[in-house]
Parts: C-alpha cells; sequence; structure tokens
C-alpha cells in the first residue's frame, strides 16, 4: 500500500485547527510589525512579540529594560496605533526573561560559633524532646563546619 507524501505546509491546510494558528501567527507577525514601524528604532529592535487580548496590546520585550522604556512611550503608542487598531485603549508591557542555570554561590556559606550558641540555646528551652535532640545536632554540625 502507498502512502502519499504530503507537505507540512498542504498539512496545515487540510486541518481547520492548524489553519487557525497559522492566520493566529501571521496576524501577530503583522501587528508586531506595524508596532515596530511606529517606535523609535531603539525600541523596536527589542520589541519580540505582539498580540491582541480584546481592547489590550500586549507587547513582550527582551529585558526588563526595555520593557520599562517601552512603557513610557505607551501612550503614544495607543495613539498611534488608532487607525488601525481603534479598539486598543490598553498596552501591557512583559520582558521575556531568559531562564538560566541557577547561580552557584562563590564562597559556600559559613557557620558562625554566634549561631551554633543561639541553636544550642534554643534546643535548651525546648520542650519537645525530639526537636530538642534535632537543634542539639544542629548545633554541634554548625560547630564542625566553621
Amino acid at each position: 500500500m502507498a502512502h502519499s507524501l504530503k507537505s507540512v505546509r498542504h498539512l496545515l491546510k487540510d486541518k481547520p485547527t492548524l489553519k487557525i494558528l497559522e492566520l493566529e501567527i501571521s496576524a501577530q507577525k503583522a501587528l508586531l510589525a506595524e508596532v515596530r514601524r511606529l517606535l523609535p528604532d531603539d525600541l523596536a529592535e527589542h520589541c519580540l512579540a505582539a498580540r491582541l487580548r480584546e481592547r489590550q496590546l500586549i507587547l513582550h520585550t527582551d529585558s526588563p529594560v526595555w520593557a520599562t522604556r517601552l512603557r513610557f512611550f505607551a501612550t503614544n503608542l495607543v495613539s498611534l496605533l488608532q487607525p488601525d487598531y481603534s479598539t486598543v485603549t490598553e498596552i501591557r508591557i512583559k520582558p521575556l526573561i531568559k531562564r538560566s542555570e541557577p547561580a552557584v554561590p562563590a564562597h559556600p556559606p559559613r557557620h558562625s560559633d554566634v549561631g551554633a550558641a543561639i541553636v544550642a540555646d534554643s534546643a535548651l528551652d525546648t520542650a519537645h524532646p525530639v526537636l530538642r535532640e534535632a537543634l542539639e545536632r544542629l548545633s554541634r554540625t554548625l560547630r564542625r563546619k566553621r
């Protein structure tokens, strides 16, 4: 049995849900292009995505700094968008923050005799035997790791 190969573009056109997504992506790209055209050059290059949600335009930037700068321009942008996007009354700006590996501390945490003494005193004042024993162990451990 022979199966015909179909291109991805052909498959996108065959499936209504995928076609809707393709249209939405095209609309977002056009909106982003229009927003970038209206922004000053320095802001435009840091505006990464744009989408409409009801009367709100949501813009994504590449950093919190550029998000703040864009917020100052947002009122002007609403006015500039009015001829083509008259329903937009509000602009929200969100930075796209890259997730990175958690930072490893440069120096391991240091334990102090004062901290160990506080924990030991807390153990003496604790009536619950299991908690008292745990605090005593912690106090001994803190003293060893100086």
